[in-house]
């Protein structure tokens, strides 16, 4: 009993964690009440406080070199008074209720904040880009460059921002706290949603969120998302803010063209402005999602062109609202690429030459992509059926749902074929013909597939008199369900006790607590897939390019080259053997142990030993 409550309970510093995003939202969501005086789009005030927070740190942290260290204390300011005026003045910074959806998301929030970093890319580049910001209070750039455990400085920041506030009101730098912010973004949109589909129907909107409602948004957010992937969500992966921001965009897309209409357009110019908002903030979080601001505004330009009651005169004078932040935001970042981190190599991802694209391969790409699509049928067969009802309705155009479907088949349909021209012109050869990642690149448009299925799961349940029903005898059983599942299923979401990362993560940290500045570490781990190289450079906070794995070519001669080449004091890292590797440091080596050595003049010295788990799997 005691192991399985660990695995929900660890320390009292996940309240820290927990109560560090908590204050974050409430902080953000004060400022963005400042931009958004529609309590009918409450969901959207701690979105666009993000989107605030984030332009701001671009454009004065790049042209002014302002510490974010001194406009974290001035948005804190700013936050503090838009809360007192709210409270002053009675008016929400959440939808009523809100409340309501965090007392029953305990016990997954403390599932989550008991996890701790074990994802390739969150070591390889989310966690070092937020680390950085954290010792800096500053971008990457030319004169620091500080590339962590190897990580792109030329990708946008945006969503590193959010650890690095989470850390500063905490005190420290948070390394598990991204997990919170995706899990809070997703509940943030399923509310959305699920109103924007009580609004399509016409029904009136509870003044606040019931206890019923609440346990709904949790149950959309996680077991009825057909996205829901925990090495995804829990992690520091930018892949869950980017599909949330998608889907607020293509939604208030939708509400922006159903009120241009000629009877009554006074609520267009704050929808452009809402939009730009969200596009400024959706390109500021990954680099590929340029690609999605040009599909969403593609999209709402078709739905305005199809659209027969829209002036297109006032579409186009709005569009210009909704184009002005994401330019100034994108604009101030491309400058800071080529100016200010310019001396630096491979700082971003690029298309390869055109006589390097896979176009051969073609033919297996579309093959691979296909046989995902078909493993993961509970995404893309509600996206195909979008995209139906999206070719339906502008073929006949007569409903809302109509107007949302075709704005969510317009997206899927060109992100996916833009992932198809990626792995063309941009992956290698091997990722190409496997179609890697496509799944997780598939998962971008999550929050489109829950809007579709939510949306059109309440226009069905209306359509057969289900809310004319009254009966709540078993109304409760939701609620029960949700408070029990993250007990249920606490073992699947602790994927970061999956051996051999704990292992690596524990001799890391130790080695950490010794571990000279500007000190030199080798890690040979011919068995391993580098994730220990990956996991021992973020914790010692420093990046070594090379190391020994299993798809290194691990031969014991080109170990030996290694050693000879390492200078004297420094450090070798050992987690796995070949034959004859005890030989070249004059110790027996153990395969159930990991060793540290240190070179002293031409020979080594054990440092330190560390037993491996039972469950260790190498």
């Amino acid at each position: 009993m005691y192991d399985y409550f660990s695995l929900i309970f660890v320390s009292f510093e996940q309240l820290v964690t927990i109560s560090s995003a908590v204050i974050l939202w409430i902080f953000l969501s004060a400022i963005g009440r400042l931009f958004n005086n529609k309590e009918e789009f409450a969901e959207l005030n701690v979105i666009i406080g993000w989107a605030v927070v984030s332009a701001i740190f671009t454009t004065i942290g790049i042209f002014i070199n302002q510490s974010f260290y001194i406009l974290s204390g001035l948005l804190l300011t700013v936050s503090l008074f838009s809360l007192y005026g709210a409270i002053k003045h009675r008016k929400a910074i959440f939808v009523p209720g809100t409340w309501r959806i965090m007392i029953l998301a305990i016990p997954i929030l403390l599932v989550v904040s008991a996890m701790q970093p074990s994802q390739w890319d969150e070591f390889s580049h989310w966690l070092p880009a937020s680390k950085y910001l954290f010792k800096y209070h500053g971008f990457p750039n030319n004169e620091i460059p500080d590339l962590g455990s190897s990580m792109f400085p030329g990708y946008p920041f945006g969503w590193p921002f959010l650890t690095y506030l989470g850390s500063l009101i905490a005190g420290k730098f948070m390394d598990n706290i991204p997990g919170i912010f995706n899990l809070f973004l997703i509940m943030t949109f399923s509310v959305f949603a699920l109103r924007t589909g009580l609004r399509v129907i016409g029904r009136e909107l509870e003044p606040r969120i019931s206890w019923l409602f609440a346990s709904v948004v949790i149950l959309v957010s996680t077991i009825f998302n057909p996205t829901f992937i925990q090495k995804i969500i829990f992690t520091a992966y930018s892949d869950s803010s980017t599909s949330v921001i998608v889907g607020f965009s293509l939604l208030m897309g939708f509400y922006f063209i159903n009120n241009l209409n000629k009877e009554d357009s006074k609520n267009g110019g704050a929808h452009a402005w809402q939009l730009g908002f969200l596009l400024a903030l959706l390109i500021n979080i990954r680099q590929t999602n340029l690609v999605f601001v040009v599909i969403i505004l593609f999209a709402v330009t078709l739905l305005a062109i199809r659209d027969p009651s829209i002036r297109l005169k006032l579409y186009l004078k709005n569009f210009i609202k909704i184009l002005i932040l994401p330019l100034i935001v994108y604009l101030s970042w491309r400058y800071h690429v080529i100016n200010g981190l310019g001396k630096i190599a491979d700082i971003e991802a690029t298309l390869k030459p055109f006589k390097s694209w896979n176009i051969e391969e073609i033919p297996l790409i579309i093959k691979q992509m296909s046989y995902v699509a078909f493993k993961k049928i509970a995404f893309f067969t509600p996206m195909l059926i979008a995209c139906y009802f999206g070719i339906q309705g502008f073929l006949r155009y007569r409903t809302l749902f109509h107007k949302i479907s075709i704005l969510i088949g317009v997206i899927f349909l060109a992100y996916t074929s833009f992932l198809f021209l990626m792995y063309v012109a941009s992956f290698t050869h091997t990722q190409a013909i496997t179609a890697v990642s496509f799944w997780r690149y598939s998962t971008h448009n999550g929050m489109a597939a829950i809007a579709f299925i939510v949306i059109g799961g309440i226009i069905s349940l209306n359509h057969f008199g289900f809310f004319e029903r009254r009966s709540t005898g078993y109304l409760w059983l939701p609620i029960v369900f949700v408070l029990i599942m993250p007990l249920l299923f606490s073992y699947k979401i602790r994927f970061d006790l999956e051996m051999p990362k704990p292992h690596f993560t524990a001799v890391a940290r130790d080695i950490n607590s010794f571990f000279p500045e500007n000190g030199n570490i080798f890690i040979v781990d011919p068995k391993g897939t580098g994730e220990s190289y990956k996991i021992t450079n973020y914790y010692l906070e420093f990046h070594r390019p090379d190391y020994i794995a299993a798809f290194t070519s691990p031969t014991l001669s080109k170990i030996s080259k290694k050693l000879k080449d390492e200078k004297n004091k420094s450090y070798v890292l050992i987690h796995s053997l070949v034959p004859g590797l005890s030989q070249l440091f004059g110790k027996k080596l153990l395969s159930k142990k990991s060793y540290l050595f240190q070179k002293i003049g031409s020979g080594w010295e054990v440092v330190r030993d560390w037993e491996k788990p039972d469950n260790y799997k190498n």
